[in-house]
């Protein structure tokens, strides 16, 4: 058995974290039949979702979250340089697990091609969900509710880590066939760790959601700086084309 576990707390995230997939389904509920009419759009539908789960957790954790607002106002340069230096470190492995990865016949995460999907229909609803919504209601989930269940920081790291991993890459796995995709809890966890054990050095949540909205804000200019050169090179074929002609 492990010393110093507080089963209590880690049972709380754990219901946290249950508690999340339950309200997403719930509040998706009312838009089931508006979108199937096409009287709604998804987008827009699931950006509400958001705001209603960032209200329930915000409504939950708020002695906390304003606990931290304020230790946060008055340590943000420490806060913030801390969660960049480890951010980084978690950013540059993903980047290099990912590319590797890449190299492999796999498909991408569905959480990936979801979220492009979600882009192409709704740019300006989908960059607000992930840069603002998405980064408050996962740290909240995925971390704060972890608060001190262990005080072994690489035990919280790794726990923590791989929860959010896993809840990215699991919309992949259908089948037996479809467990190569466990492969991508590499890039997921590095970054999952990297703000897990960031969370755990500065005891303030403030500064990984920063910098979770920060990563997701990267990965938007990232789908526009690709579409931008896909969109150049498709008219490029197009002129060659015509000058052919």
């Amino acid at each position: 058995m492990i010393k110093d576990l507080n089963e209590k707390k880690l049972f709380k995230g754990i219901g946290t974290v249950l508690l999340y997939f339950f309200l997403s389904i719930v509040y998706q509920i009312p838009f089931i039949f508006l979108i199937e009419k096409k009287n709604f759009s998804e987008p827009l539908a699931i950006l509400i979702v958001y705001i209603l789960l960032a209200i329930t957790f915000v409504a939950i954790y708020h002695k906390d979250l304003k606990k931290d607002l304020k230790d946060f106002k008055k340590n943000y340069k420490k806060i913030l340089l801390t969660t960049l230096k480890y951010w980084l470190i978690g950013f540059v492995i993903m980047i290099v697990c990912n590319n590797l990865i890449a190299l492999l016949p796999i498909k991408g995460v569905e959480n990936q091609a979801s979220n492009e999907s979600m882009f192409k229909q709704a740019p300006m609803i989908e960059a607000i969900m992930v840069i603002l919504f998405a980064p408050l209601v996962e740290e909240i989930v995925y971390r704060l509710s972890f608060k001190r269940f262990t005080s072994y920081k690489w035990l919280f790291t790794i726990v923590t880590g791989l929860i959010f991993a896993f809840v990215h890459v699991m919309t992949s796995i259908g089948s037996v066939r479809d467990l190569i995709m466990l492969i991508y809890l590499i890039p997921y966890g590095a970054l999952g760790c990297a703000f897990g054990y960031a969370y755990f050095k500065n005891d303030n949540i403030y500064g990984t959601m920063v910098f979770h909205s920060l990563h997701n804000l990267i990965s938007i200019l990232e789908l526009i700086l690709i579409g931008g050169i896909l969109k150049w090179v498709k008219n490029q074929k197009r002129l060659e084309l015509i000058n052919t002609l």
